[in-house]
């Protein structure tokens, strides 16, 4: 019995299985539909009537769906920190309005009054949505590689931000709207928008070009190394067996390799290249005629691979575009309220945003992430 909640708790946290995995992905759609849900319910308020059966129907769906994943995570839990048991309070609390609409419709005595603040603690619900997305890597790994994927997290947040807006007037009498200068914030969405997508331009084209470069340079640092590997087989097969020289030009190839999928830190690389470099040198220092291929073809290229693979923005530069992005997407929610303007907002975010993770991703051109968007490292 341990041992299978043990592997509940692991598949929940950290889904291996293609029903874990499914899972996963079920309760990220139905957490970001209650939230969604809540938004148009406030937007429609004519609509939002407790004996309405479509309403009633929704919120049975997500009582029983919030339930039972409660349930499991509870019965399951080994961990027993306050963290853990924090999340698992703002997951049960998010629970009781839909239980409160269902019960309703069940003929029990639930004031309505109640109801509209016990709809604010749905919002508990992005907390769940926000530690799954600390898993990137699994998200990613289960919905795969896209901008969907790498902006989702951002997307739940501001649709989050929006609701809660929203909800202030009718739970707490405030209405942020009406300090709102339209024009103001016209103009400043507009000047923003255009300052941000400029900048983004520019960056697209120094990254795109700086992938393009490193992918060039890796190939002529290769073709170097396969150069110096034939006249080892054919000019210098006497001072080198051919066991040797496979262990020796086969571990490098291996070994950069793992480097351009960041299995191998830029230090332990270069150490690796000056080993090698100085056992190809023991070789050919004996022949005057090898001195410059040695020290103008294979050095300098090798040399200027690993020093272009490790230059790019500082992280502080994407840090200010991602607090810029942030702003600039409350901006067009102020300036766009409704449901139109919230598709507005989530398409202003999937291109800015997305624009943004792919030029970051770019920038960091050998790394083990979203591998599509890094340099183009051909077979060797």
């Amino acid at each position: 019995m341990p041992s299978t909640l043990a592997t509940l708790e692991r598949e929940l946290n950290n889904p291996s299985t293609p029903l874990a995995r499914r899972y996963m992905v079920f309760m990220l759609v139905t957490i970001v539909g209650s939230i969604l849900f809540l938004f148009l319910l406030e937007e429609y308020p004519d609509y939002y009537t407790h004996d309405n059966p479509i309403v009633i129907a929704v919120e049975a769906f997500l009582l029983v769906a919030f339930s039972v994943d409660v349930l499991l995570r509870i019965i399951s839990l080994s961990d027993h920190s306050l963290k853990n048991w924090m999340f698992l309070t703002f997951d049960g609390l998010a629970i009781v309005p839909s239980a409160a609409i269902v019960a309703m419709a069940f003929g029990w005595d639930v004031h309505p009054e109640n109801v509209v603040l016990l709809t604010l603690l749905r919002l508990f619900r992005l907390l769940r949505v926000l530690t799954l997305l600390r898993m990137s890597n699994l998200l990613v790994e289960v919905l795969g590689t896209s901008v969907l994927t790498m902006v989702f997290g951002v997307v739940c947040v501001h649709l989050g931000i929006r609701v809660l807006t929203q909800m202030l007037q009718p739970v707490f009498g405030f209405d942020p709207y009406q300090f709102i200068q339209t024009p103001v914030i016209l103009m400043s969405v507009t000047a923003v928008g255009s300052a941000f997508g400029i900048s983004m331009a520019i960056t697209f084209g120094m990254v795109n070009k700086k992938r393009e470069e490193i992918g060039e340079l890796h190939r002529l640092a290769m073709d170097a190394v396969d150069g110096f590997e034939d006249d080892f087989r054919h000019v210098f097969s006497e001072a080198m067996d051919t066991d040797r020289r496979n262990q020796l030009f086969g571990g490098y190839r291996a070994k950069m390799d793992a480097f351009v999928i960041a299995k191998v830190n830029y230090e332990d690389m270069k150490a690796e290249t000056t080993r090698f470099l100085n056992e190809i040198r023991g070789v050919v220092k004996g022949r005057p005629s090898m001195d410059v291929p040695f020290h103008s073809l294979l050095v300098q290229r090798l040399s200027a691979f690993l020093t272009r693979s490790q230059s790019h923005f500082p992280s502080a530069f994407y840090t200010w575009m991602r607090l810029l992005a942030n702003l600039y997407f409350v901006l067009v929610m102020l300036a766009a309220p409704g449901v139109f303007g919230l598709f507005i907002q989530l398409l202003i975010i999937l291109v800015f945003y997305g624009l943004l993770m792919i030029i970051e991703d770019m920038d960091l051109a050998i790394d083990d992430g979203a591998t599509e968007f890094n340099a183009k490292i051909l077979k060797v």
